[in-house]
């Protein structure tokens, strides 16, 4: 029988949409061609991490409020810490540094913001270099890259949700402006709704011709690592730049010429490895090719990545969106057609909340307003 909704992507978002429909009474059918969990939501860093712009904060609460309940549903099997981790940007301008901890006490004073110089860092995190400074933040949450949306589809599947995986490629049928259901290997599955939650594929999905294209690929590659004493904060380099901003994540004027300039530095800790990041490159990369830059370019903040045996290699495509916010919501030009995607590197960080706003306008259609105007759907245009 057709599904009261059917959703095309089995990352967080889109079992975290099917639990929450499934248990507000809803008929829910999930598609996804591979896994589930089998995109960058199986294979980020690993980290819950409270973003600095404020629309994407406010996902980020509402997404610890959900793992909160989804921790208490699972009795355990999934749950994050009491206390976040501790995050430390790091660097060797102390300029620069004094300028992240000013931005943050002012924003986000709950984070604790604090500078580190090397002395008090050899203390806190023996392994790092020398000669950096730091602002340690009180935030982040570890966890293990696929552990929610494992337990979120746990969840849907208890509450009625029937999962859909292969089959190849997911489309939508569409009839005189309104969505009819999913199309899966050229047959039409009808279906009352739809929800489109398909990470960067997303615009494929919606729109086959390719007019609309507000969400790309963004390329990242992960090296586990047995680090010995690794580091029990999470790390990045003080000039990362993953916030959203105008054409997120493109290359600019004047863009790197070598492999280490196209690297950041992160490094997350999880039982038993920790994972050595990051790139956002926009084509998908060979992970082996980029692991030598990963490794020289971590040395400079953690001088033991350079030698630490190699646990395991993987490649994530970021859905990242013009504006480097997310997608939420109907699309205005199809009567029943939803998306929620465009995450960028923040999907297990604040997906879950996306999904909460996105369920309570679905049914409620006053709930719609509740959705802020900059994670608009037809914010872009529309194709054509």
């Amino acid at each position: 029988m057709a599904p009261d909704v059917a959703i095309v992507g089995g990352g967080v978002i889109g079992t975290a949409l099917a639990w929450f429909l499934a248990e507000a009474g809803l008929t829910v059918r999930l598609y996804d061609r591979e896994a589930i969990a089998a995109g960058a939501s199986g294979r980020n860093s690993g980290i819950v991490q409270h973003p600095f712009d404020p629309v994407m904060a406010a996902l980020y609460r509402a997404t610890l409020a959900e793992y909160g309940r989804l921790g208490s549903a699972t009795a355990g099997a999934f749950g994050l810490a009491s206390d976040p981790a501790g995050l430390l940007y790091v660097g060797h301008d102390r300029a620069v540094t004094e300028r992240t901890a000013a931005s943050w006490a002012e924003a986000w004073p709950l984070s604790r913001p604090e500078i580190l110089d090397s002395t008090v860092l050899a203390r806190l995190e023996p392994e790092l270099a020398p000669d950096l400074v730091a602002c340690r933040l009180a935030i982040g949450f570890p966890v293990a890259p696929a552990a929610a949306t494992e337990a979120f589809a746990i969840r849907a599947r208890a509450a009625g949700a029937e999962i859909v995986v292969g089959g190849g490629e997911s489309g939508v049928s569409v009839v005189e402006g309104r969505v009819t259901g999913v199309v899966r290997a050229g047959i039409a599955e009808p279906a009352g709704q739809v929800v489109v939650a398909a990470g960067p594929w997303t615009p494929e999905v919606v729109d086959p011709t390719g007019t609309w294209r507000p969400i790309r690929p963004s390329w990242g590659v992960v090296a586990s690592l047995a680090i010995p004493n690794a580091p029990r904060h999470g790390l990045e380099a003080t000039d990362i730049d993953i916030e959203p901003a105008a054409e997120a994540g493109l290359p600019s004027p004047g863009s790197p010429r070598t492999q280490d300039d196209k690297v950041d530095f992160s490094l997350v800790p999880a039982a038993g490895s920790s994972a050595l990041g990051s790139t956002f490159l926009p084509d998908e990369p060979d992970p082996e090719a980029w692991l030598a830059a990963l490794r020289r370019v971590g040395a400079r903040y953690v001088p033991t990545v350079a030698g630490a045996p190699l646990v395991g290699l993987r490649r994530c495509a970021r859905p990242v969106s013009r504006d480097g916010r997310p997608l939420i919501g109907a699309v205005p030009w199809i009567d029943g057609l939803w998306v929620a995607a465009g995450h960028g590197p923040w999907g297990i960080s604040t997906g879950p909340g996306s999904a909460r706003l996105l369920v309570d306008a679905i049914l409620d259609g006053a709930a719609k307003d509740a959705i802020p105007a900059a994670l608009a759907v037809g914010r872009f245009g529309e194709p054509g």
